[in-house]
């Protein structure tokens, strides 16, 4: 088993840090301007619900199910991808989500993957736990796995476009104990570490925008995706890479550099405990 490959930035921010909403979102000065005024910090969650209402919004642990092994024969690539630009209300909207679910979609199929998409109003928390369920359940042995995420993350938790927090603990344990020995995790989101350690099994790839403390980004209106996804995208496409812990090392590198070139704290990791190099 391969241990934990973390990369990060140890970058100072002197006009942009994190993704807080008590810091501006787009670049104000001369300098920031040459990187073409259009870079978005994705913005934190904003939930002003009382605390109690919030825990009525949150799948933990205690709300992980159990889902019986499909009967199909196994040999099959299956995927779940999920990209939330437009949450309920205003006030969480993002930028370019959406974008890197559909890329993602259209390389996995490329790839010979079926894949399953909730994009935007569609990823409410009951679509995401049926498709989660259901990609469980594929999660045999002989069968390859593969899931993308690219929206709010809050605290360990990802937000469906109906406001729930998707927790790591509950993400993790639909997969807890399942069959198969290839599979592949992406999360663009904010502070979405914990993902990392609650799928931390083996035979998986868990690429990581984020720790558990920084944030993620959108990029300039030329990368049109997520920071994280595009390098990613970008290591598959122009990079050539087949695997997915080189591209996810890229991805991570890349990231770094970027940040240092706009004045942000980033810290992209990937956990891989695949024996050999995971090909999509």
């Amino acid at each position: 088993m391969k241990n934990l490959i973390l990369i990060s930035g140890l970058l100072m921010a002197a006009f942009l840090f994190g993704c807080s909403s008590d810091n501006p979102t787009i670049p104000t000065t001369a300098d920031d301007a040459l990187v073409d005024g259009s870079i978005y910090q994705r913005p934190e969650f904003i939930d002003d619900r009382p605390l109690a209402v919030q825990e009525q919004f949150t799948l933990t642990a205690d709300d992980v199910f159990t889902v019986a092994p499909t009967a199909e024969k196994a040999g099959g690539k299956y995927a779940l991808v999920i990209g939330i630009s437009d949450y309920a209300g205003t006030a969480n909207d993002l930028t370019y989500c959406d974008d890197d679910a559909i890329d993602w979609r259209n390389y996995l199929q490329g790839q010979g993957y079926t894949v399953t998409t909730l994009l935007d109003g569609a990823a409410t928390a009951a679509a995401i736990q049926s498709a989660v369920g259901n990609l469980a359940s594929l999660s045999i042995a002989g069968n390859e796995i593969a899931f993308a995420y690219s929206g709010h993350g809050s605290r360990g938790n990802m937000i469906s476009a109906d406001l729930y927090y998707v927790s790591s603990s509950w993400f993790g344990g639909m997969f807890a104990g399942v069959g198969s020995t290839k599979m592949a995790f992406n999360f663009d989101a904010c502070q979405i570490g914990a993902f990392g350690t609650a799928l931390n099994a083996a035979g998986r790839v868990i690429a990581l925008a984020s720790d558990t403390r920084r944030y993620s980004y959108d990029g300039t209106a030329a990368m049109a995706n997520g920071v994280f996804t595009y390098y990613q995208m970008l290591g598959f496409d122009q990079q050539g890479y087949v695997f997915a812990e080189d591209d996810d090392a890229y991805a991570c590198q890349q990231m770094i550099l970027w940040a240092k070139s706009v004045r942000v704290k980033v810290a992209p990791s990937y956990v891989d405990t695949y024996v050999g190099s995971l090909d999509y």
